[in-house]
């Protein structure tokens, strides 16, 4: 099983789904094989569903989320938001909303996979 972060909202996407193509916006794409779940940061893209149960996922970046810095994503955040609060274009606003837009949704991601991680952790020692 697959699960997306589509513009419509997460979509799971298991063998025999009808075919479909999703737009990806910035979030976590999880891949469950057995037990085994891995997560990455996509940040825009598409997902081609075939009716074949494949399917194929194009993504600008997908970063696996225990490979993430998280100082340089709140880096990110700051030097974005400082951009967007004094872009005097509105090509200069667009690119800054969008850097803030995909730092903020990676931070999300990675905060909540860092709390997973620490309960995880914490379930093995109780």
């Amino acid at each position: 099983m697959v699960i997306i972060p589509a513009t419509t909202g997460n979509m799971g996407v298991l063998p025999g789904h009808v075919a479909t193509i999703a737009e990806l916006k910035p979030g976590v794409m999880s891949l469950h094989e057995g037990n085994d779940v891995t997560k990455y940061f996509i940040s825009s893209g598409f997902a081609y569903i075939h009716a074949n149960s494949y399917a194929d996922v194009v993504a600008v970046e997908a970063v696996p989320l225990d490979q993430i810095d998280a100082s340089l994503v709140q880096q990110g955040i700051a030097e974005f938001t400082q951009k967007l609060s004094s872009a005097s274009t509105d090509l200069e606003t667009a690119e800054a909303q969008i850097g803030v837009d995909v730092h903020s949704a990676l931070n999300s991601a990675l905060t909540a996979f860092l709390e997973l991680e620490a309960f995880a952790v914490l379930n093995e020692w109780l």
